[in-house]
């Protein structure tokens, strides 16, 4: 395995536990949520920390350190290639609303020649390089983990939000920017909305390569909860983070009525939720049957998890903290809300959610007798803990 770790001697001071589904750089603040299985290769140093999947053939290494006297992008990324003596294509694009570079690199780690992805981001006070690699033969089928680990990587609270950095590159660097708009029906009042087909194309994307991760973690017949708990859970993570930031238009519109007194603070939890109940229920069939939000919103239709993510997107985007739940015994998605009121809760994290069934027009708060075993469910927090 050592012949595969790279020296750079990049400065990094970080405080990780080993353990944790959404890994913490508290000195630098960052995240990073590596699939299933991966652990540390040895104690994270104050150097740099090193990763690598169950198979110990893929690595995720991460360092960080302050800009010093390396000041722009070209300086900081020339030496890193430089350091690796590697070559492979390579483009600057804007990721958090700051410069940074990706490339797709071969070069050589010890006996290894290796290739993979490197991303170098400015965090604002210094560096974050980035590297996903595998050996040369590897890579290819090796594709879906190497982009799966580094999109993960998020730069501060607020970066956890907006899509990671591959996501980004890809929808920024699309041949021509495409948009759709469409009436959405239901509401309260005329809404017409204008959707970014690139970030669509790119939700499609990530719910496509994390359905075949999934399917190769745990396959398509496992039914216990325990097994399939820890791949479904980042499954929903990766996605969640992918698509939330895209619902900022419509979460205003129901902020204006908010403000225009056509809902209350009270009633809009219930409101929300009975729109969407309107909306057809479909499946597309497959391990998943994910729609993407735009594709739910402009076709009216989703299966139970598509309806329940979006309905959790909005809530928390009008400040109401939500789970997703999801049971493989009873092949169903639902909601919950941190709310007060009466009704069925489910148990998840220290608190009591109230359920929310977005496949019925029930209210809050109501479940179908045959699926109120809580025994039965996973509770998925969308954001994940450190």
């Amino acid at each position: 395995m050592r012949t595969l770790l790279i020296a750079l001697g990049l400065g990094v001071v970080l405080a990780l536990p080993v353990s944790a589904d959404v890994i913490w750089s508290q000195p630098r603040d960052f995240y990073v949520d590596p699939p299933v299985g991966w652990t540390f290769v040895e104690d994270p140093s104050p150097e740099h920390f090193v990763m690598t999947d169950a198979g110990r053939s893929v690595i995720l290494e991460i360092f960080s350190q302050d800009k010093g006297a390396v000041l722009d992008l070209k300086t900081k990324t020339a030496d890193v290639k430089a350091r690796l003596k590697a070559r492979g294509d390579e483009q600057e694009f804007t990721w958090n609303g700051r410069p940074a570079w990706l490339a797709d690199l071969t070069f050589t780690a010890g006996p290894v020649k290796a290739r993979g992805w490197a991303l170098v981001a400015d965090d604002g006070e210094g560096w974050v390089t980035a590297l996903a690699y595998t050996p040369d033969g590897d890579y290819e089928k090796a594709s879906d983990v190497l982009i799966s680990t580094l999109n993960s990587l998020a730069l501060g609270l607020e970066g956890r939000k907006l899509p990671g950095p591959l996501s980004t590159f890809f929808e920024q660097t699309a041949s021509q920017p495409k948009t759709d708009k469409v009436a959405i029906t239901g509401l309260p009042s005329a809404f017409t909305m204008t959707y970014n087909l690139d970030r669509d194309d790119s939700v499609q994307a990530t719910m496509a390569r994390e359905t075949r991760l999934l399917t190769a973690q745990i396959g398509t017949q496992v039914k216990d909860q325990k097994v399939i708990a820890p791949g479904w859970t980042r499954f929903y993570r990766q996605i969640y983070r992918e698509l939330y930031s895209s619902l900022g238009p419509l979460a205003d519109y129901w902020k204006d009525q908010l403000a225009q007194k056509n809902v209350t603070p009270e009633t809009l939890p219930q409101t929300v939720l009975s729109w969407l109940q309107k909306y057809k229920y479909s499946r597309k069939g497959g391990l998943t049957d994910l729609s993407t939000p735009w594709q739910t919103l402009k076709e009216q239709t989703g299966d139970c998890d598509s309806k329940s993510i979006l309905y959790i997107a909005l809530m928390e985007e009008l400040g109401v903290k939500g789970i997703l739940m999801v049971s493989a015994p009873y092949s169903h998605g639902m909601a919950a809300l941190d709310l007060p009121g009466p009704g069925a809760r489910f148990p998840y994290d220290g608190k009591n959610w109230l359920v929310a069934e977005l496949t019925d027009t029930v209210n809050l708060g109501m479940i179908a007798q045959n699926m109120a075993d809580p025994n039965q469910w996973i509770g998925v927090d969308l954001w994940g803990k450190p």
